[in-house]
C-alpha cells in the first residue's frame, strides 16, 4: 500500500491523490487502506517515516564500507542524490511537511536529518584523527553540506553528472573560492608578478 501511495504521490500533488485512488492503486478494497490508514495523513506520515529509515540505512551502509574517510563521504553524498532521484516523491513529501509546520508530520524526518548530521560529525572526527582533512566547523560545515545537497536534488541539472558527488566534496573541503594561483592553474595561464 505504501509503495503504490509512493507511485501516486510520485506523479501526483499531495490534494490530487484520493486514497480511493491509492486503493486501487495497490490492488486492495478501500476497507482494507482504512484498516491501517485513518486518513491519508497517517497514510503520508507512515510514507515519510519509511523514507526516513531507508535514507538513514543507505547513508550507514555507505559509511561502513571500506575507504577513507574522503572517500566515504563521497559515497554518502551520491547515495544521497541517487537516494532522491530514485524517489522523488520523498522530497515533496518532506516539503509538504515542512511547509505546515506540524512538529507531528516532520518527525520522522526531522529525526533522520539529526541522525545523518551525527554521522557526518563522526565522519569528519575521523577525518581529522586519521590526518585525511579537518573541517574548520563542523557544526555549520555539515547544516551547509546538507542544504547544498537539497538544492542539487531539488533544482539540479539531470542526467546528473557522474562527477557529481566528487566536485561537491572537493567544493566542500577545498571551498569554493580559488585563489589568483589556482585560477590560473585552472586557466592555464602563469601569474605575472
Amino acid at each position: 500500500m505504501l509503495d503504490a501511495a509512493a507511485r501516486l504521490f510520485g506523479g501526483q500533488r499531495f490534494h490530487e491523490v484520493r486514497m480511493e485512488d491509492i486503493a486501487a492503486e495497490a490492488t486492495v478494497g478501500k476497507g482494507t487502506l482504512y484498516r491501517y490508514f485513518t486518513d491519508k495523513e497517517e497514510l503520508y506520515a507512515a510514507l515519510l517515516e519509511r523514507a526516513s529509515r531507508q535514507f538513514i540505512a543507505r547513508i550507514e551502509n555507505e559509511l561502513h564500507r571500506p575507504g577513507s574517510p574522503r572517500q566515504r563521504l563521497r559515497a554518502v553524498v551520491a547515495a544521497s542524490i541517487a537516494f532522491f532521484d530514485e524517489q522523488p516523491h520523498v522530497s515533496d513529501l518532506i516539503q509538504r511537511a515542512e511547509a505546515h509546520r506540524d512538529p507531528s508530520r516532520l518527525r520522522p524526518w526531522q529525526q533522520a536529518r539529526q541522525q545523518m548530521q551525527e554521522l557526518l560529525l563522526d565522519l569528519l572526527a575521523e577525518a581529522k584523527a586519521e590526518g585525511d582533512f579537518t573541517i574548520r566547523d563542523p557544526e555549520v560545515s555539515i547544516p551547509m553540506l546538507m542544504g547544498g545537497l537539497r538544492s542539487i536534488v531539488r533544482f539540479g541539472r539531470q542526467p546528473r553528472a557522474r562527477d557529481l558527488a566528487e566536485r561537491i566534496v572537493n567544493a566542500f573541503l577545498q571551498g569554493a573560492e580559488m585563489s589568483a594561483a589556482n585560477t590560473a592553474l585552472a586557466e592555464g595561464t602563469s601569474l605575472k608578478r
